[in-house]
């Protein structure tokens, strides 16, 4: 969890020079430091269609015994990093220290745009987060100089991929057997032939990954049990929708089998053969996702609807598989860049 509870980032904001009040000493050991750090690097704030803000909360304490406006004297700067795009950074030039022990609160924003690069690494790591928050504080005074940083790093869903596996999950319940006894009628001979499809395995893989579009390779192996008849798999013949807090970011196809389609894959009679459909995602829809994850809390709801629809050539209409309006397939994720007291963790697969 990306927290920087106590983390000390500045050990001196300023030094106070008071013209005429003997104060202090012109000797550095004689000078009282004042210090700060970072209580909270991050809670979420406001969310818009363009920004999320993250608030950065401060501890300062001042030893003297006046308020201190510190002028150009101070730099603060911080940065939150996912997979190593800084999605989020900021820095503030003047810091006003009240006297004694208090807090104070700083807002960062993280940039929408930000995120599409960010997702293309995210899945390039098999959708692992590497997150890192730091902070650093250059001070300068008439008497010295300081500079302090400190950063806080952690990984999540290291051995887990909470999206592809719904996805893969959904196409796996396909699997079964398909077939219908149809009757043809060959002029005045009328015979029953057995058609359909053997979905022996599914699954999906990332495709090509892009800084506009990401592209799931869903992979069915089929097999044609008829002894007659051959079946064609058509691309658009895969009804599949990926959903996330009720976001579609995955789509394709409207089960609408195209006579021309160039990538008809034509299975013989007691043929197996591996079909592999494209799924795709416009990454402008990321900005979407990952802010209706913040408002939820860092949760997300994944929903996936898939059918396949296969066609014995000549026999009849086209099979649905599954029968019905198809499957769906439901599960959860959650993260934790600024969520206290929540790990991260996800019920897909």
């Amino acid at each position: 969890m990306v927290r920087m509870r106590n983390l000390v980032v500045g050990g001196v904001i300023v030094l106070l020079v008071l013209a005429g009040s003997g104060y202090l000493a012109v000797t550095n050991e004689d000078v009282p430091k004042p210090t700060a750090g970072v209580q909270d690097f991050g809670d979420w704030g406001t969310v818009t269609d363009q920004r999320t803000e993250v608030v950065t909360t401060f501890w300062t304490t001042n030893p003297y015994p006046v308020d201190v406006t510190t002028g150009n004297s101070l730099h603060v700067d911080y940065s939150l990093s996912l997979n190593g795009v800084t999605v989020a950074d900021g820095s503030r030039e003047t810091v006003e220290l009240p006297r004694g022990n208090t807090t104070q609160t700083q807002s960062t924003y993280i940039e929408n745009d930000r995120l599409k690069r960010w997702w293309v690494n995210f899945i390039e790591a098999d959708e692992t987060i590497h997150a890192t928050a730091s902070g650093n504080v250059r001070v300068t005074t008439p008497v010295r100089d300081w500079s302090y940083r400190a950063s806080e790093s952690h990984t999540q869903f290291a051995n887990r991929t909470p999206i592809l596996d719904s996805i893969s999950h959904a196409a796996e319940r396909t699997e079964g057997e398909y077939v219908r006894t149809r009757r043809v009628d060959t002029g005045s001979i009328h015979r029953k032939v057995t058609v359909g499809a053997e979905i022996q395995d599914a699954h999906a893989r990332w495709g090509r990954v892009t800084g506009n579009r990401t592209t799931v390779s869903v992979r069915f192996r089929i097999h044609n049990p008829s002894k007659t008849v051959p079946i064609v798999v058509d691309p658009t013949g895969l009804r599949m929708r990926a959903s996330v807090n009720g976001n579609t970011m995955f789509r394709t196809g409207s089960g609408v089998l195209s006579a021309n389609a160039s990538k008809r894959t034509l299975l013989r009679p007691g043929e197996t053969r591996e079909v592999v459909i494209p799924v795709t995602m416009d990454n402008e829809k990321v900005d979407d996702w990952f802010r209706s994850h913040v408002k939820n809390g860092e949760r997300s709801t994944i929903a996936v609807h898939t059918q396949l629809v296969v066609d014995p050539i000549g026999v009849g209409k086209p099979i649905r598989v599954p029968d019905g309006d198809g499957i769906s397939y439901r599960c959860s994720m959650q993260t934790a860049i600024f969520e206290d007291n929540q790990t991260a963790k996800t019920t897909c697969g």
